[in-house]
């Protein structure tokens, strides 16, 4: 595992993106890009945990991942997060939906 890695995996563990409000997706934008800019390759891993985290069992994980790909995912994500949406967790399934409009938005 690379220190890039690492300091991703603690990124993404420690860090309370959220998306439900436009508030909160400016600021994990905000977050993300910073740290993108400062460590390169950044985003690429954080974007490799995201993907992973929607398999969690934890919900607080799942959203935090669809946080992080609201802000990075690319429209190759969008099957990952497809199945997310009708979610019987309105947390979760909101997540979801927006994380896949910001996505295919930033596709289209």
């Amino acid at each position: 595992m690379t220190p890039l890695r690492e300091y991703a995996e603690h990124w993404f563990a420690h860090t309370d993106l959220r998306i439900e409000r436009p508030n909160s997706l400016i600021l994990s934008k905000n977050w993300i890009g910073q740290v993108a800019s400062a460590r390169p390759g950044f985003d690429a891993e954080l974007r490799q945990i995201a993907l992973a985290a929607l398999n969690s069992p934890q919900r607080v994980l799942v959203h935090r991942g669809l946080a992080a790909l609201a802000v990075i995912g690319t429209a190759e994500d969008l099957p990952a997060i497809e199945p997310l949406m009708p979610n019987p967790d309105p947390y979760i399934s909101r997540a979801a939906s927006t994380a896949h409009f910001e996505i295919a938005h930033r596709a289209a």
